[in-house]
């Protein structure tokens, strides 16, 4: 089972040595984050993807900016949809295709709360292979109060 998580840059390839090492010195000196996630949100197509909105809030772009500025320089052929001007933060619900009743899902999901704060506190490499999928390195923001 996957962790949720928010996923703020990814890319087919990275230079593995220099991305972790410029997390693990710059990780530290930044700032966690406070966020809110809001309501429920899909992303449609031939495999919808269900998900929690983060609410996009300036300490959260700010971040993602951040994020994005620190890791590009080491990725190859990143994909574009991450990149500030075109990024939706949201924690995915499902990643596999949904194979039953959408209606039915959403039906129960939208009589939820699902409102609710995370802080965001980490960054962590994640991986995913033909077989596999799970999490690399976990690399921690500063421990000063959150934004």
């Amino acid at each position: 089972m996957e962790m949720p998580h928010v996923s703020w840059h990814v890319s087919p390839v990275y230079d593995m040595e220099q991305l972790e090492y410029a997390l693990k010195t710059r990780g530290e000196e930044i700032q966690p984050v406070h966020a809110r996630i809001s309501g429920l949100g899909i992303f449609t197509g031939k495999k919808p993807v269900l998900y929690l909105p983060v609410v996009r809030s300036p300490s959260v772009h700010d971040l993602h900016l951040t994020l994005w500025k620190e890791i590009s320089p080491f990725s190859f052929r990143q994909e574009l949809n991450y990149s500030p001007d075109e990024w939706i933060p949201h924690i995915t619900l499902n990643r596999k295709v949904i194979s039953c009743d959408l209606g039915g899902i959403l039906q129960e999901l939208c009589s939820l709360d699902l409102r609710s704060e995370i802080y965001l506190d980490n960054f962590a490499i994640m991986y995913r292979d033909d077989n596999h999928d799970g999490i690399g390195n976990i690399f921690p923001f500063s421990k000063e109060k959150f934004v």
